[in-house]
């Protein structure tokens, strides 16, 4: 219930944040990032977060928070190479924002997920 929650939460951020940038710098990413594919890419993204911390708490039956904590944070860092090896099409308009745009949002469902995994803990 906690990755629908978060995924939730960071879909709406990451909602938020790209209808204000593309008005901001009056560039219209829409065709390579839609707001249906943010929303369901942060979706997706704080699912399989929350599957990854279910798992290790399984298997290691052993108090696992700061290792996973760790591994989704470096694993987020280390995704925000992908953007800047998207190759645009020729005919983009001010390619060099695209980053801007997508880097952010990557960080959206680690963050949504720190917020909202403490209130999912049973004690």
């Amino acid at each position: 219930m906690a990755g629908i929650a978060a995924g939730i939460l960071s879909g709406l951020a990451a909602f938020f944040y790209h209808r204000i940038y593309t008005e901001v710098v009056e560039v219209s990413f829409a065709r390579l990032v839609s707001p249906q594919s943010i929303f369901s890419a942060c979706l997706f993204a704080d699912m399989l977060i929350a599957l990854f911390c279910y798992t290790i708490r399984s298997f290691f039956k052993k108090d696992m928070e700061i290792l996973t904590s760790i591994l989704v944070a470096g694993s987020t860092l280390l995704s925000m190479i992908i953007p800047f090896m998207v190759s645009l099409p020729l005919d983009m308009e001010k390619p060099e924002l695209f980053p801007g745009l997508v880097i952010p949002m990557q960080l959206l469902p680690a963050l949504a997920w720190f917020v909202v995994k403490p209130f999912s803990i049973r004690n």
